[in-house]
């Protein structure tokens, strides 16, 4: 595992060619997990290197935020980061609007299934900004079970439902919405 930005930096100055993205990285502001504003502005810190690196080495970002949505879109916005992937996004409509205004994706987990409040705030994204994972082996269907990547398939239904499409029109704008934020899959899946 790799412990500091300097290692990363000299990791991704021979392999980021090889790199999709660069993460998951993001805040943690869970009050059990980061307890002091002093933890909270080491964070805060560490993804500013984060996001020079990805700058430098020209990787989009796959962002976790728990406890932090609005400082993590205050910081993106700040360092002027477009075309994130926001994973697991735990703030409310108000901030997703923000985030699909900065340019930035959101993914949608297996959870989904089983959340109503999880699925009107999806339904509050537009769907050419939303993409498909799996986020094994958590966030699945059924709480306390562990996930996994075919799941995915529910996520599929579930959108179809919120977005009253067909699963086949779905997949291909979620497929499409991935392939251009991480550019460098379609050579990596040779398509």
């Amino acid at each position: 595992m790799i412990s500091d930005t300097d290692e990363l930096d000299s990791w991704l100055s021979e392999h980021h060619a090889e790199c999709i993205c660069l993460g998951e990285c993001g805040l943690d502001f869970s009050r059990w997990l980061c307890p002091t504003s002093a933890e909270r502005d080491a964070q805060r810190e560490a993804l500013v290197e984060q996001i020079r690196l990805g700058e430098k080495y020209n990787l989009p970002l796959n962002l976790h935020s728990r406890s932090a949505g609005k400082p993590l879109l205050a910081l993106l916005k700040e360092h002027k980061v477009q075309g994130a992937l926001l994973h697991a996004f735990d703030g409310g409509i108000k901030a997703i609007r923000e985030g699909v205004a900065q340019g930035h994706y959101f993914s949608v987990a297996p959870s989904v299934v089983r959340d109503s409040s999880q699925q009107l705030v999806v339904r509050s994204v537009p769907l050419d900004r939303i993409v498909l994972e799996s986020d094994s082996p958590a966030l699945g269907p059924v709480p306390g079970q562990r996930n996994s990547p075919d799941n995915l398939s529910l996520v599929l239904d579930t959108l179809a439902k919120l977005f009253d499409m067909d699963t086949s029109e779905v997949a291909k704008v979620t497929s499409e919405n991935a392939l251009r934020l991480f550019p460098k899959l379609k050579t990596r899946l040779r398509i």
